[in-house]
């Protein structure tokens, strides 16, 4: 028999909470919280917070026991889809806030190198912030492009990190063997924000 303590992020924003939860090979709470603390996360008046949440500089990392973490080559499905849930919300979590927008009939033109360019704005309609600048005003591909930024926007993302966790916590409970169709997918999801540079 195997046992594991998981920290569980009690960052609440309105009515959302963190996702983010670190599984250890702690056999106490202290002992997963000396676990986390080593990587970034904070435990303040009775609470937990991720390293993203605390404002920590440390990169995120899981800690597991060693035995039983990898299934051949390859890290456990419930593993790999956990360490996306938490790369995922740390770029959410340090992507500009608000809803972002794109609107196909303005052009960039505001302070910056971007004047005349097709740009995803972010705050409030009348006085955007330019989120990113997709190239010249009116080419078909820069328009494409900033349709794309602003429907995977960052309430976009915390919503794609709750799906990694509902798919984390099933695949968990199976001790890393993934026995649906959805739960397979989020794990297809994981893996493609887990590619490697050479491999975009």
């Amino acid at each position: 028999m195997s046992t594991s303590v998981t920290l569980h992020c009690n960052t609440t924003r309105g009515f959302s909470t963190c996702a983010t939860s670190l599984i250890t090979d702690g056999l106490t709470i202290d002992e997963a919280r000396a676990i986390g603390s080593v990587h970034g996360w904070r435990h303040v008046n009775g609470r937990d917070y991720c390293p993203a949440c605390s404002g920590s500089s440390i990169k995120p990392r899981l800690i597991v026991a060693v035995n039983g973490t990898e299934l051949g080559d390859r890290v456990r499905a419930d593993l790999r889809l956990q360490t996306a849930e938490t790369t995922l919300l740390a770029l959410v979590n340090g992507a500009t806030a608000g809803r972002w927008r794109y609107n196909p009939e303005r052009m960039w033109n505001g302070p910056g190198p971007h004047f005349g360019e097709e740009f995803v704005g972010a705050g409030p309609v009348d006085r955007p912030v330019c989120v990113a600048a997709t190239g010249l005003a009116d080419n078909p591909q820069g328009m494409a492009d900033a349709a794309y930024i602003a429907a995977v926007d960052p309430d976009v993302g915390r919503a794609v990190t709750a799906v990694l966790h509902e798919a984390f916590e099933t695949v968990h409970q199976e001790h890393g063997l993934v026995e649906s169709s959805l739960a397979q997918a989020a794990v297809d999801l994981a893996d493609a924000i887990l590619r490697e540079e050479g491999e975009r």
